[in-house]
This record gives structure tokens, sequence and C-alpha cells, in this order.
């Protein structure tokens, strides 16, 4: 994402510390990990709830006659969101029951097709590329190795690189192809050029399989723009909606390829004679077996708050504002760097930053070393952020969000600080 550290964050009023009472958030914890697990505004909660209750006083009533209508409304304005064709967006529990889906719909020739997929996948879609490649008709996997930090441009030029050698390796010219990647990657929490790898996938006939698990709500989207071939995306993260909801997007031209849902379901039974309100490939989706079906009905209520607290791009705007300042505050306190290259200042920020930690070498990763962080934070200190281990050195991603203000990263950066040196003093000979 371009730097923006013009929007004023003293002008937003409302947003910092005092927006943490319109979420069900402990206000005694630092919250720094937005990221994973997103936050519950109360009205949503209050949404759920009444949902709930209306799902409750008749079933057969809402799930038989209702729910395909209130779906279609979710649909709509998730649609409109994306800047896509209603019939184009499903919801789906979460990201990886969508990667999922691809994965175990696309005909494979065994031997002959390809995925490629990339080293810093999110672990649980990467055990999920694993597992589609040892399927009885199974693609052949290929991993595009990336290290950060790095720019835009060079991640572009080296995607486009393995594509070539992936191809000049391939047994037919007929052959499929498929690339499965991030818009925004989980750890380290960088952003990707993934509007402009969608573009190459176009020119290289290679179909696109975009992981948008952090888009929504992250950044701004345009999906009849950049037309990838697969968009997943989860909405109870930056979206703010309850989790268990997430949007499937496949485009027209390839709503073929996938005839059903996992589990294939029972398919839209129209309640009114002669009438069709959702597409066949849409009903596919509306029942896959019992679950709580208020969960993606939500958000509305969550777009609808999003629009009340300012809207998209305030939202957004403060957010990259403030984990590009709060970065800086971190990296300064800790005598380290944020993760960034200096020909493209702020490109890989988001609403997510990644700041060095000040820890040698020979603390490598263990299960050991990551309980103590977690006991650290979690009991010790009572705040939270992601410590991970990227390119032979720890790093913490820190997550910006409209309930936090810049001393939470400064009140951060010096817990870090003293953790860092017990780390050392605990974990070194």
């Amino acid at each position: 994402m371009e730097a923006n550290t013009s929007f004023d964050m003293a002008s937003s009023g409302v947003y910092g510390r005092d927006m943490l009472a319109l979420f069900e958030l402990d206000p005694d914890f630092l919250h720094l990990n937005h990221g994973s697990f997103g936050a519950l505004p109360n009205v949503v909660r209050e949404a759920y709830n009444a949902i709930s209750q209306e799902v409750e006083r008749n079933p057969d009533l809402f799930i038989r006659r209702c729910l395909g209508q209130r779906m279609r409304e979710v649909r709509r304005r998730l649609a409109a969101h994306l800047k896509a064709h209603e019939d184009e967006c499903v919801l789906i529990p979460n990201v990886t029951h969508g990667i999922n889906l691809i994965l175990r719909s696309l005909p494979w020739s065994s031997g002959q097709d390809v995925l490629i997929y990339t080293s810093t996948a999110f672990s649980q879609i990467k055990r999920n590329v694993f597992v589609a490649g040892g399927l009885p008709t199974s693609p052949i996997l290929s991993e595009f190795s990336l290290d950060f930090p790095q720019t835009h441009m060079s991640i572009l030029s080296q995607f486009s690189r393995h594509i070539r050698a992936v191809k000049g390796k391939a047994a037919s010219k007929t052959i499929r192809i498929a690339a499965l990647f991030d818009s925004i990657v989980s750890t380290p929490g960088v952003t990707m050029p993934w509007q402009g790898m969608v573009k190459i996938c176009h020119a290289e006939g290679i179909t696109s399989i975009v992981d948008a698990a952090h888009s929504l709500g992250q950044e701004p989207i345009n999906l009849s723009e950049t037309q990838p071939d697969f968009w997943i995306g989860n909405c109870s993260k930056w979206l703010y909606a309850k989790r268990g909801s997430a949007v499937l997007y496949v485009a027209q031209r390839n709503q073929y390829l996938i005839p059903n849902n996992i589990p294939a379901g029972l398919g839209w039974f129209e309640p009114v004679a002669d009438t069709q309100t959702m597409s066949l490939f849409a009903g596919q989706f509306y029942w896959n077996g019992s679950t709580d079906v208020a969960l993606p009905l939500t958000l509305v209520a969550a777009l609808d708050f999003r629009l009340k607290i300012g809207g998209e791009k305030r939202i957004i705007d403060y957010c990259h504002a403030l984990a590009i300042q709060g970065g800086k505050c971190v990296a300064e306190i800790l005598g380290t760097k944020v993760m960034d290259m200096p020909e493209a200042p702020g490109e890989l920020v988001g609403t997510m930053v990644n700041v060095l930690l000040p820890l040698p070498e020979t603390i490598r990763p263990s299960p050991d070393v990551l309980r103590a962080f977690d006991q650290k934070l979690f009991s010790d200190r009572r705040a939270y952020a992601v410590i991970y281990y990227h390119n032979n050195c720890w790093w913490v991603r820190i997550s910006a969000q409209v309930y936090n203000q810049l001393s939470d990263f400064e009140e951060f950066g010096k817990l870090m600080f003293i953790i860092c040196e017990e780390m050392k003093r605990e974990f070194t000979d």
C-alpha cells in the first residue's frame, strides 16, 4: 500500500482508545492483534442475538422461507463493497473452506497440471495445498519463494520468472497451471501486489486464486476491474462481522468449475413458483447442513457500523497512518527497524506493521521459545501482538485499528524491550 501519512489522526475525533467502548473487547488488555481474529462491535453482537432469536422463534419458517432472501441481501451488500456482480459472490464459513473447495474442484490431470503456491502462505492454507497434492488426481506443486522485505516490483518480476520457468518445464502446452497467492500476507503482515499478479496470470493463461483473508476492511477492492478467477476473503477480521463468515468470489466464466459446495448441499428451493431469486451457482451455497445461519447475516450490521463511524476510506486511512507512525515508534524504542524498503517506503504496510526484535541469531524458533513469548505477553503484561520468525530474524506484527492510538504502540514498544531482554537472559548461554 502506498504510504499515506497525510491523514491527520488528531482530526479523526472518536478514533483511539475511546472506541473500545463500542467493541466487546476487555479495556484492560492492550489489543494489538486485530489481524488474527478481529474484534466484534457491540452493535454486531446485538444484531447476532436478535437474528438468533428470530431464527429460534420459528426455525422452519426462517430457514425454508426467509433465509434465502436474507442471504441475498448480504451478498448484494458484499458484492457492492467488492464492486462485483451479486451472482459471483457466495457466503462460506472461512477462507480455508473456500480455498479447499477450489483446490478439490479444479479438474487436475495428475503428473501434468501445476499448482503454484507461495512460501509465505498461511500454515493452514499450505497444509490444504499439500493435501491437494496428494489426491488421486492431483497437481504438481511448485513453491514460489518469498523473503521480506522486498519491493512489489521485485515480487512481480520474480513471479513472472517463476511462471515462465514452470511453463518451460511443462509436459504439454495444454496443461492447467494455477497460482495461489495472498493479497496481504499473514506473517509477515505485508501487502502484496496481487492485482499485478492477477494481471500476469491473465497474460500467461494461468488460473489465479487469491487468498484475500486480510483484504476486506484493510484495502479498497474492485474485483470487476482486477477480475481474478477466484478470490476468497474473511469478513470477520477487518470488516467487523462475527467469526464464521467469509465470501467466495467466483468469476462467472469459472462457475462451471465449481459444480457444488463441499459438502454438497440441497440447493435453493424457490418458495414461489416460476421465480428465480438466486442463481444455480449461488443456490449451491444456501444449505449445506445444519449450521449457525445467523453468523453471516451479521454482515449487514457490520457494514452499517463501518459507515456510521466514518466509512471505509476514513477507517483505512486512520489505521494505515497509525501503523506507519506506530511502527516507527516501536522500532525507535527497540533500536531496530520496520520491515520496509527505502526505495518504496510504506509500500509493504497496510494496517499491520512488522518491527524487527533485538534478539540474537542464537535464539531459534522452538515450542519453548514461543510459549515463553506467550506467557510474557498474555499473563505477565496483558498485551498481545504476533511474534514470528522470518528470514532468520524475529519480528513482531502489530495491527492498527480504530480503537488503537499512538500511545498504545509506545507502551507496547517499552513492554517488548523488557521482554526481549528477558528472552536473551533465558535463551542464550
